[in-house]
């Protein structure tokens, strides 16, 4: 794929992501009135609406954001630096965030990291910066290389896939030989199965 038609990619995903937010945007403000309420009834889970995670999308540092879903005391612990909140995730949850991770709902300002152009919304995913450092140390490039997008084919083969870096890799030569159509094709298979993903709670 030569630049302008990388650009094509980019100019038509930012449309989706931004018409998406705005169809979404009843169900993101229900979400945020949720993260609201909970707060003013446990103190456990008082915090920010949204989180904001350090990750690198081709290269470059980016703020990736979400609706939080850790409680007060995960939040405390993270401290000043880079942010990387998985392994707090299996224990400081709160109850409103674990119904927002179910479904994947705390993603969805992710769209608007789209709209401002962080990334695309098909890619590989913004990694953390500790996991981005041990791949480049042991000479994986993808995330360096590759577009940075919301949904890409390891999450639309989440809970299934044996070998995520190839299935980026092999998303990144079609990438780079695919005709303008049918990679339009191969980025809706992803998008379709990306949804079942969402809709039967895998990888989770």
């Amino acid at each position: 794929m030569d630049g302008d038609a990388l650009r094509a990619k980019a100019r038509r995903e930012r449309a989706v992501a931004g018409i998406a937010l705005i169809v979404t945007s009843p169900l993101l403000l229900a979400a945020m009135v949720a993260i609201k309420v909970e707060a003013v009834l446990d103190p456990r889970a008082r915090g920010p609406v949204f989180f904001r995670e350090t990750r690198i999308a081709q290269g470059r540092e980016i703020q990736l954001l979400k609706l939080r879903t850790l409680d007060a005391a995960s939040l405390a612990s993270l401290g000043p630096g880079p942010t990387h909140i998985k392994h707090l995730e299996a224990k400081g949850t709160t109850r409103v965030g674990e119904t927002l991770k179910r479904w994947y709902l705390d993603e969805l300002p992710q769209l608007w990291n789209i709209v401002r152009g962080d990334m695309l919304l098909i890619g590989t995913r913004p990694y953390p910066i500790d996991l981005y450092e041990e791949e480049m140390a042991r000479g994986i490039t993808r995330k360096r290389d590759m577009p940075a997008g919301l949904v890409g084919p390891v999450q639309a083969a989440k809970g299934r896939t044996k070998d995520p870096v190839a299935d980026d890799l092999a998303y990144w030569d079609a990438l780079q030989h695919l005709s303008p159509g049918r990679l339009l094709l191969l980025d809706l298979g992803i998008l379709w199965r990306s949804l079942r993903v969402v809709l039967e709670h895998r990888g989770l």
